[in-house]
């Protein structure tokens, strides 16, 4: 470690060099995280997942997609579809649609 003399300096130098240590080390924890919360339709759901709608509908009733009822309108959150979808296994067969 190296030594410091405390004497050579003064108090207004010392809280400067002190000021710019804490800020550069608050910036590096700080990060603020904005999550913008993205709502999906019915038919952009589908259309994401490259399925039909009634598709979507069973997917909703058997709980493989989670789907949020605002009035009459169901919605789907963008993160909950991509969590459902790193959660299904793909096979190695060969076959089925290209989107």
């Amino acid at each position: 470690m190296k030594k410091i003399t405390l004497a050579q300096f003064e108090l207004s130098d010392f809280r400067k060099v002190v000021e710019e240590v804490l800020e550069n080390k608050l910036k590096g924890l700080i990060t603020p995280k904005k999550t913008e919360l993205k709502l999906l339709t019915r038919k952009d759901t589908a259309k994401l997942l490259c399925i039909s709608l009634p598709t979507l509908h069973e997917w909703t009733k058997t709980g493989i997609v989670k789907a949020h009822r605002i009035g009459n309108r169901v919605l789907f959150k963008q993160d909950e579809v991509h969590q459902a979808l790193s959660q299904i296994q793909t096979s190695k067969t060969r076959g089925g649609l290209l989107c």
